[in-house]
């Protein structure tokens, strides 16, 4: 959350094993990301479990629309079906971002690592996933 007010932070249970996520919402009251965190990763039993409760729970929350084969493919996903909302993984080394990573994280927060370490992480993120949102938690 920022220090001036403008998200705030909701909790919201899935159906599978009961974990909870953080669901940050901006001023308009929309979804924008839900947030995996160390309490959510062993809840779940893991890094992989945990996120891909997260990304079904985001799943769930998209609007499906009708559309043919042919204007599927190549396209992706439009605003109002629901996407705007990113599935957030805390990770603390390389480890945890490569297993996070692989089981199709499009978003991570390094927690307790230094500026280098971040900097290093944030290289093999985008390596990985050209795309992948990297934020460092601020302490």
């Amino acid at each position: 959350m920022d220090g001036e007010g403008t998200e705030k932070t909701r909790t919201l249970k899935t159906a599978g094993c009961g974990t909870q996520f953080s669901r940050n919402e901006d001023m308009r009251g929309r979804e924008d990301k839900i947030v995996v965190g160390r309490k959510e990763i062993a809840r779940a039993g893991g890094i992989t479990a945990a996120l891909g409760e997260a990304l079904s729970l985001a799943a769930l929350r998209m609007t499906p629309r009708a559309i043919t084969a042919y204007e599927a493919v190549g396209s992706a996903p439009a605003e109002e079906d629901g996407c705007a909302m990113v599935v957030q993984i805390v990770v603390r080394d390389e480890e945890e971002l490569r297993e996070a990573m692989g089981a199709g994280a499009e978003a991570v927060l390094l927690e307790g690592v230094s500026v280098e370490e971040a900097r290093r992480l944030g290289e093999i993120a985008r390596e990985l996933r050209g795309d992948c949102l990297v934020e460092e938690e601020k302490i």
